[in-house]
C-alpha cells in the first residue's frame, strides 16, 4: 500500500505516502483558519504515527516456521533462514511436503480434497509439491499441513536467484573474481557510490570508457561535492580557477595531481589506471571488464584520484595525498607502492587511520623477501600479498609476519590508459582487490569502523595453500605466506552482517622495522 486515504473533519483529503515518507493534506474550504491549524496539527501527528507503524511493520517478522522467518517487503512475502543469509521471495502458491511412511493414501487424498490442495508433482525422493487453493493465508496453510500429523516434512518454497554473472565483454578472462567469490558477493551488494576509495598512485585515466560516464550514463569517478564542476567534464583546464571548498586545492573536482600541483589527476604511466580498474571498473555494463566493487549496471564505489608521481611515487607529496584523501571523505586509501620509511608519511598514515577512521591498504611488495615493504609494514596499514590461480603464493610476492592477507595477483585483466585493457601481475593488483572487497563490506554495512572492516577481511579469508596458519601462538590463524588467508568477498559480506556495534579498538600487531631501500610502484 503505497498511499493511504484518511477521512478527516478538517480536510477534503489526507494522503499518507508511505513510500516517499510524505503526508499530503488538502484542507476543507469551510474550516476557519484557527480550527484548521489545531486540527491539522492533531491529524498530522496521527498520520505520522500511522506511517511510522506501517514503516516498522514492513520490516517486522510476521511469523516463524521451521527455523525460517517470514516478513513483508513492499507487500511481497519474504523469508530468511538466518540473520546473515539473504532473503528470498516466497512462492505463496506452492508448499512442499513429504508424507509420513504410515500415512495412508486415502487419508492423504481425503485431506487434500477437504482443504483444496492439489498435488502438482511427486519426486522419487517422496517429496510432493502441493498447489494451494488461495482461499486462506499462507501461514494458515503451512500450519494446517504441519498440524495434520500426516507429513514428516512441511516446508515453504521460494524463488531463488541466479548468482550474478556480469555481461562485461572480457569478464570470462577475469579468473580472479570467481576465485575470491565476487559473483556471490555481488548478489548481496555490488557497491554504492557513497563509499569512496582513494587510489593514490600514478594517476588514473578518468576518461576511460570503463571508468568514466559513457552510453551507460554512470561512472566510477569521485566528484568533489564542494568544488564547482568543470565546464568540460573531460578537461581539467575548464575549471573556474577558484578553490570553492577552501581545502587548499583549486578545481580539485575529481581529485588532485600532488606531484605536479595541478588538478589533472591523469598520468602517463598506466599503473594507477590498472589499480583503479581492479577496484571499480564499471560492472555489468556490456563493456570491458568488471571491477570488484563496480556496481551492477549502476554506479559502484567511487574512486578518488590522487596522482603522487607518474613514474615513481614522490615521497615528498605522499603524506599530503594521504591527508587529502582522509579529509575529503575517503573510507579506504589504496596504495600499491614501496618507499623508504618517513616520519612525515608515518604521521599521515596515523592521522588517516586513527583520527579519520580510514582503512589503509598497501601491496606487500614483489621482491620475494620474507618481510613486507614500507609502508605495508606500518602497523596501521593492511599488507596484502599475491596468490595465484592454484591458491599458492606468487613466487615474487613478499611475505612474513606483517602480511595480513593474500589476494590474486597474476594475470589480472584490468583497465589501462586510452580505454584499453591489459593483464597485469604483482601485489599492486592484489591490494586493490582487497580494497574493493573492503568497499563492498562498507557498502553493505556503512556503520562499520575501519577496524571492524579490517577484522572482517582477516576473519573471513580462506585458509588455503597448505600453509601453517598457527606458526605463531600469539597470532593464531595467521601464516607467513598468506597472513590470515586468501581474500573471500562473499564470506566477508556475510560476516559483516554480524557486526552491529561500533568499536574503537586499534590493531597493534607489531611493527616490522626492516625496509627495502627502493622507491617504486609494486
Amino acid at each position: 500500500m503505497k498511499q493511504m486515504l484518511i477521512n478527516s473533519a478538517f480536510a477534503d483529503q489526507v494522503i499518507v505516502n508511505a513510500t516517499l515518507n510524505i503526508v499530503y493534506i488538502k484542507p476543507s474550504l469551510h474550516r476557519d483558519s484557527l480550527n484548521l491549524r489545531n486540527m491539522q496539527h492533531n491529524w498530522l501527528l496521527a498520520c505520522l504515527s500511522l506511517f511510522a507503524s506501517c514503516a516498522c511493520a514492513a520490516n517486522d517478522v510476521l511469523f516463524n516456521f521451521a527455523g525460517k522467518s517470514f516478513y513483508n517487503e513492499q507487500h511481497v512475502l519474504m523469508l530468511k533462514a538466518g540473520d546473515q543469509l539473504p532473503a528470498y521471495e516466497v512462492n505463496t502458491s506452492v508448499i512442499t511436503v513429504k508424507p509420513r511412511v504410515n500415512s495412508l493414501r486415502n487419508q492423504l487424498n481425503g485431506f487434500y480434497q477437504q482443504n483444496g490442495f492439489q498435488v502438482l508433482r511427486t519426486a522419487a525422493t517422496g517429496f510432493m509439491d502441493l498447489q494451494l487453493s488461495g482461499a486462506n493465508d499462507y501461514q494458515s496453510e503451512l500450519l494446517k499441513l504441519a498440524n495434520s500429523g500426516l507429513f514428516a516434512v512441511v516446508e515453504p518454497t521460494s524463488f531463488g536467484r541466479y548468482t550474478f554473472i556480469p555481461n562485461d565483454t572480457q569478464y570470462s578472462n577475469q579468473w580472479h573474481l570467481p576465485q575470491v567469490s565476487a559473483p556471490a558477493a555481488w548478489d548481496l551488494n555490488a557497491g554504492v557510490a557513497s563509499v569512496v576509495v582513494a587510489v593514490l598512485d600514478s594517476g588514473t585515466d578518468f576518461n576511460h570508457e570503463d571508468l568514466a560516464a559513457g552510453p551507460d550514463a554512470f561512472d566510477s569517478i569521485w566528484r568533489n561535492p564542494g568544488e564547482d564542476a568543470w565546464a568540460d567534464p573531460t578537461d581539467p583546464t575548464t575549471g573556474n580557477g577558484i578553490d570553492d571548498d577552501n581545502n587548499g586545492y583549486i578545481d580539485d573536482w575529481i581529485g588532485y595531481n600532488f606531484d605536479q600541483d595541478t588538478n589533472d589527476g591523469s598520468g602517463l604511466f598506466d599503473h594507477g589506471t590498472g589499480v583503479a580498474g581492479v577496484v571499480a571498473a564499471k560492472t555489468n555494463n556490456k563493456l570491458g571488464v568488471a571491477g570488484v566493487a563496480g556496481g551492477n549496471n549502476s554506479a559502484g564505489v567511487a574512486v578518488m584520484i590522487g596522482n603522487i608521481g607518474s613514474f615513481a611515487p614522490n615521497g615528498a607529496v605522499l603524506d599530503d595525498a594521504i591527508l587529502y584523501a582522509a579529509e575529503n571523505g575517503a573510507r579506504i586509501i589504496q596504495l600499491s607502492l614501496t618507499i623508504i620509511q618517513s616520519a612525515a608519511i608515518d604521521a599521515a598514515i596515523n592521522a588517516a587511520y586513527i583520527n579519520h577512521g580510514v582503512l589503509v591498504v598497501n601491496a606487500a611488495g614483489n621482491s620475494a623477501t620474507p618481510t613486507v615493504d614500507y609502508p605495508a609494514s606500518h602497523v596501521n596499514v593492511m599488507a596484502v600479498g599475491a596468490s595465484n590461480q592454484f591458491d599458492g603464493r606468487v613466487s615474487t610476492s613478499q611475505y612474513g609476519p606483517n602480511l595480513e592477507i593474500a589476494a590474486p595477483g597474476v594475470d589480472i585483466l584490468t583497465t589501462t590508459i586510452g580505454s584499453a585493457y591489459v593483464s597485469m601481475t604483482g601485489t599492486s593488483f592484489s591490494a586493490p582487490m582487497t580494497s574493493g572487497v573492503a568497499a563492498l563490506v562498507l557498502s553493505r554495512n556503512p556503520m562499520l569502523t575501519h577496524v571492524q572492516v579490517r577484522e572482517i577481511l582477516r576473519n573471513s579469508a580462506d585458509k588455503v595453500g597448505g600453509y601453517d596458519y598457527d606458526y605463531d601462538v600469539d597470532f593464531p590463524g595467521r601464516s607467513l605466506e598468506f597472513g590470515y588467508g586468501r581474500l573471500n568477498a562473499h564470506a566477508a559480506l556475510l560476516l559483516s552482517d554480524s557486526y552491529q556495534t561500533l568499536s574503537g579498538a586499534i590493531f597493534l600487531d607489531g611493527f616490522e622495522g626492516d625496509v627495502i631501500f627502493k622507491n617504486g610502484y609494486d
